[in-house]
């Protein structure tokens, strides 16, 4: 039953793009209530696209109140009128899936301008203005944190639960805390040419990553994503649409969902390791379905981006992916090849480590900007595919026109 569902999958090729980016400023501390941040990205987005806030009649959003604003609440505070709106459960996990829901929506009619937004709020900046949101609340869930931390373990903090799957890898694999350092410092590169990451200005070398403290072994000061303030949008609609608009489309051509079982429990262990509930076992990596639907190789992917809340998980979904065999990413990511210049382009604007945490929205806004050329500094020349991709195996093929 399983592959005759797949075969009667939607294909989502080429259905709907993306034709607006905007972001708020990006700060550890910001002083700005989410909603302030979030019509500040959504001016940014409506200016890219050369729309109004009067032709945006859908709204998708991982990040409800307090984090974010609710649907209902910022369109009343913004003046939108709505006929579609999606809201999910406040976790970093779903980029890709608001992407695909957006280009559903619009693909089938239910809207025609669907405004795509995330925030995100630090516990020193906005939050600590709201103390129930001051400080992680993996725990308060009943068991099996996104992590995959069980909570009467102890383990309730995600970077203390991924570190014992740092600490495997290490030990399975022979790998060392030097090659794991290199994508810190790789990030921080592509921080150091972006100008809105909260790291642009504070270079550092594989030296001072191995100088950081430790806060749990493994996993090094460097190794953890920023915390910060800020809010992204972009903007999606039919192609047919998007021909009078301001700027280049960026077709939504490939798109796989989010995996859940035993194996894909532990999100920033690959499956096969063993780790948490997981299964041991020899991990060869699928057909992925987004190549497929986007009619490209993975040989194609000109740039990517990778959901790095912590280096590990870099490793970890490069392999879930196949770019690499199992064990065999620290050398993958190792003499520059991830850094500007590098072989294999990866998170240009500094990811989450260096560059902003927003859950993936802000790399996906930057995989727009790459494609349009807009990039500066940092731009990967002639690039026309982008992936993005995360440890829960879901996926999002973009492509120039």
């Amino acid at each position: 039953m399983a592959e005759e569902a797949g075969e009667r999958m939607l294909d989502l090729k080429n259905q709907a793009c993306i034709v607006g980016v905007g972001a708020s400023e990006y700060a550890m501390v910001l002083n700005q209530s989410a909603g302030r941040m979030q019509t500040a990205a959504m001016r940014a987005a409506l200016e890219d696209a050369g729309l109004t806030k009067d032709d945006i009649d859908g709204y998708t959003t991982a990040h409800g109140a307090p984090e974010g604003t609710d649907y209902d609440e910022f369109a009343v505070q913004t003046g939108l009128t709505l006929r579609w709106a999606s809201q999910y459960w406040t976790h970093g996990r779903w980029a890709s899936t608001s992407i695909a829901q957006a280009a559903f929506a619009v693909s089938t009619g239910l809207a025609n301008y669907v405004l795509v937004m995330n925030t995100s709020i630090s516990p020193r900046g906005y939050a600590r203005f709201l103390p129930h949101r001051s400080g992680w609340n993996e725990g308060l869930r009943d068991v099996g944190g996104g992590q995959g931390q069980v909570n009467y373990h102890g383990l309730d903090t995600a970077g203390s639960a991924t570190s014992l799957i740092a600490r495997e890898y290490m030990n399975q694999y022979g790998a060392k805390s030097e090659q794991l350092g290199a994508v810190s410092v790789a990030f921080r590169k592509w921080a150091c040419l972006d100008p809105s990451a909260v790291m642009y200005d504070k270079p550092i070398t594989l030296d001072d990553y191995l100088a950081a403290r430790m806060i749990a072994p493994p996993l090094r000061l460097f190794d953890y994503c920023l915390t910060n303030d800020g809010s992204v949008a972009l903007i999606v609609t039919t192609p047919e649409r998007a021909k009078a608009l301001k700027k280049e489309p960026i077709y939504i051509s490939g798109h796989q969902g989010i995996q859940s079982s035993r194996d894909d429990f532990a999100i920033f262990g690959r499956p096969g390791m063993g780790v948490a509930m997981q299964r041991a076992y020899d991990y060869v990596a699928p057909p992925q379905p987004a190549y497929a639907m986007a009619g490209v190789e993975q040989s194609d992917v000109d740039v990517a981006y990778l959901y790095d809340a912590f280096s590990i998980g870099v490793w970890t979904t490069l392999e879930r992916f196949g770019f690499c065999k199992p064990g065999e990413a620290p050398a993958f990511c190792a003499d520059g090849r991830i850094e500007p210049g590098g072989a294999f382009p990866l998170n240009t604007n500094g990811g989450q480590l260096s560059g902003s945490y927003l859950y993936g929205y802000n790399h996906i806004a930057e995989a727009v900007k790459q494609l349009r050329g807009e990039c500066g500094e940092r731009q990967v020349p002639n690039a026309r595919v982008a992936q993005w991709l995360t440890p829960f195996g879901d996926s999002l093929i973009l492509t120039k026109p």
